[in-house]
């Protein structure tokens, strides 16, 4: 028979230890979670820009902006009237969050249109349209970002 003595100071240092090694690989965890946002950002770009090919809905040339086909698609999909109907408040949200550097507030608008949850009528509407059209709704968010973006650097 094996027997084993632990005296209390000890256990609790033990489990003291365990304590602090979960928090320290859960902080781990945690910032290799986060830092893989940009991976699912840079592949929602790549099929953007690929659907974009033969969408021909943005012109890629610097800074980026709509086409007629692009402004068509804001108009028709009713983009352009749900962020006309909330201007104050999203250009507000932008420039909170986004200082007058142009390529930031870019990055923030499309970011902002595609986290924005929309109300339950308006995303049916929209995927309806995106089928009807064969249009992506990250191809729609991303034409209602750069509308935002105009409206949020206009005044500038």
């Amino acid at each position: 028979m094996l027997t084993i003595n632990i005296g209390w100071e000890y256990f609790l240092g033990v489990i003291g230890t365990l304590l602090a090694l979960a928090y320290h690989a859960n902080g781990r965890l945690t910032r290799i979670e986060t830092n893989f946002e940009w991976l699912a950002d840079a592949v929602r770009d790549l099929t953007i820009k690929a659907e974009n090919m033969s969408a021909q809905a943005i012109e890629t040339a610097s800074p980026i902006s709509l086409t007629d086909t692009g402004e068509q698609l804001l108009r028709d999909s009713g983009l352009k009237t749900y962020i006309d109907r909330r201007k104050d408040e999203l250009t507000a949200e932008l420039r909170a969050v986004a200082p007058l550097d142009l390529y930031t507030v870019q990055q923030s608008a499309f970011r902002l249109l595609h986290l924005i949850s929309f109300d339950t009528a308006f995303a049916r509407q929209l995927n309806r349209f995106a089928f009807r059209t064969g249009t992506s709704i990250d191809l729609l968010r991303r034409i209602g970002g750069i509308y935002l973006r105009d409206l949020a650097i206009a005044p500038h």
